[in-house]
């Protein structure tokens, strides 16, 4: 392969957007994709952990050399997040009646080309008037709201920014001078500045800094640490504690009963269930830094082994036997595991940990506390879909830590577990947002069976709370009108609606087959089981219309009963 010659360069964002630069984002690149825990990262890289300079990492780009447009080939995430932050800026700069600031600001989104015409200085060869007009736009076009995936994604970045200045902004003395140590901030993030003039010799850099070996993982690098630190213990105790990581990572692997669990995720949640919060990708750099000591290895390696089992109960509650007092924390950890909620993990072993040591934490404490978490994400992360922020994370590793540092005291153990309760019943929905996001979150057909163990869940909530004694295990779901209809022209909406589902036995399921109504109904009324949740045994007739108020009655049943908060 013929030697491609280049030279990076050393710059900084602010030299990267001033000049005659501009930047395209080529139509064949991903689309922007950072999400919360994305963003969450880079906030606290650029505003907590570093002072001014920081190194971002590297940029790739080829350019005409007669041209001052460079194409972007690594970095499209990174500058994009940035020109949103500087938007956001520059809007709350001119709230504040900064003109000069805000303007001082928007030079870096807009300035004029060698023909004098004003350019964006980051611009994409796909169209994107939510991009241009709704976010660097001065001022911005409220009225242009996004319309692909991609701008959704740019939308939700934008409102995270914005929340997280605002809220940084309330909480200083003197939010101008927070403001422009923000601005100061992003302009000298640095990068290394990787540039040719050929298309395919820039993607030859790009892959050979990307995959020149694969790096060590988290779970890697923590075992070289940990048995290093015991090596020098002797022979013996090496070998000792050589098992004792084989004896924990086995219980994360998987077998014929059971799925794999992420050793890296494992440890990152073991270590916010104990330690300050940390971002992944600076999670190792914290544990090496906290365990320096051999005692300090011995310590730490007794503590995964022991929690290994526990997490996988936390993540997989069929792996554990659980005693009769605690079915309700069981069945919170099964829901959580159906909703694929991750964000309480450090906070579930931490809990799990408690009960399990000597039984510290009470049965009806443990219940209590998982119920409220099952209760509020199936409200705010289920049905009303809302969008959790970094907080919530670091919300939970917070009560994770008090609770691990309570030990035997019972009265700090209360307040931390009544606090972190207290806390999410403060997030939860409004009652009328969520009645009106039930109505339209739940669909499930045999064609469309997306969410069909969450219909299960929601379904045998319903149940359980009409009829307690009931057991759910065999049942099957049943539509009252049947999804043949579908082919007569029935909605989906409406034969896939909550309202038209029910749990039944096989045998009763059976009985029912295609039948009518009325035949229906009188089946139901003869079974004797509380069927009749939301009122299908009230009903005459059984239509679109019965179909929605049967709907509506659950969602409230939902909200003042079933998920109800507080407990």
């Amino acid at each position: 392969m013929p030697e491609i010659d280049f030279q990076p360069d050393k710059r900084t964002v602010e030299e990267l957007f001033v000049g005659a630069d501009y930047y395209v984002i080529p139509r064949f690149q991903r689309p922007y994709s950072w999400d919360a825990s994305n963003l969450d990262d880079f906030w606290r890289d650029v505003v907590y952990d570093n002072e001014i300079g920081y190194f971002i990492g590297p940029m790739v780009a080829w350019r005409d050399p007669s041209s001052p447009v460079r194409r972007l080939v690594d970095g499209q995430q990174r500058l994009t997040t940035i020109s949103i932050m500087f938007a956001v800026l520059r809007d709350h700069f001119a709230a504040l009646g900064e003109t000069n600031l805000a303007k001082g600001v928007h030079r870096y989104l807009e300035k004029a080309d060698r023909n004098n015409e004003q350019q964006f200085t980051l611009q994409t060869e796909v169209d994107s008037p939510f991009l241009a007009q709704a976010i660097f736009r001065d001022p911005p076009e409220t009225t242009v709201l996004p319309a692909t995936e991609e701008e959704h994604a740019l939308s939700k970045a934008l409102d995270a920014i914005r929340r997280r200045v605002e809220e940084e902004a309330s909480k200083r003395k003197d939010p101008l001078s927070w403001l422009l140590d923000l601005r100061d901030r992003l302009l000298g993030l640095r990068v290394i500045w990787i540039e040719h003039s050929n298309e395919d010799d820039a993607y030859v850099i790009f892959e050979t800094l990307n995959s020149r070996g694969k790096d060590l993982e988290v779970i890697d690098l923590l075992k070289n640490h940990l048995l290093n630190k015991l090596r020098g213990t002797g022979n013996a105790a090496a070998d000792t504690a050589r098992t004792k990581w084989h004896k924990m990572r086995n219980e994360l692997e998987a077998n014929e009963t059971r799925k794999r669990i992420d050793p890296n995720r494992f440890i990152l949640h073991w270590w916010l269930s104990e330690e300050n919060y940390v971002a992944e990708r600076k999670l190792f750099p914290a544990v090496k830094q906290k365990v320096k000591s051999t005692a300090m290895a011995k310590t730490r390696l007794a503590s995964l082994v022991h929690d290994a089992p526990l997490y996988r109960a936390v993540i997989e509650p069929s792996s554990r036997t659980w005693p009769t007092e605690e079915t309700t924390a069981r069945r919170s950890l099964e829901a959580l595991a159906v909703f694929g909620i991750v964000q309480p993990a450090p906070l579930l072993l931490a809990l799990l940990r408690a009960r399990t040591d000597a039984q510290k934490l009470s049965a009806g404490q443990f219940n209590k506390t998982l119920q409220v978490i099952e209760r509020f994400h199936f409200q705010h992360t289920v049905v009303s879909q809302l969008r959790s922020s970094g907080g919530v994370s670091e919300m939970y590793a917070k009560a994770a830590r008090e609770l691990s540092a309570t030990r035997n005291d019972a009265q700090k153990r209360a307040t931390v577990l009544n606090d972190i309760r207290k806390k999410l019943v403060d997030r939860a929905p409004d009652p009328e947002q969520f009645v009106l996001a039930f109505q339209e979150r739940f669909l499930f057909t045999n064609d469309y069976t997306r969410d069909s163990k969450l219909i299960r869940y929601v379904l045998e909530n319903f149940l359980r709370d009409a009829a307690p004694s009931t057991t759910t295990q065999q049942l099957t779901i049943e539509h009252i009108m049947p999804q043949r209809d579908l082919s007569r022209g029935a909605s989906l909406d409406t034969v896939g609606a909550l309202g038209n589902l029910i749990l039944v036995s096989e045998a009763v399921n059976h009985k029912l087959g295609d039948k009518p109504f009325e035949a229906k109904r009188a089946i139901l009324a003869k079974e004797g089981v509380s069927y009749d949740i939301g009122g299908v045994l009230d009903q005459s007739q059984w239509s679109a219309v019965e179909v929605a108020q049967r709907t509506s009655i659950l969602a409230k049943r939902a909200i003042d009963r079933v998920w109800k908060l507080p407990l």
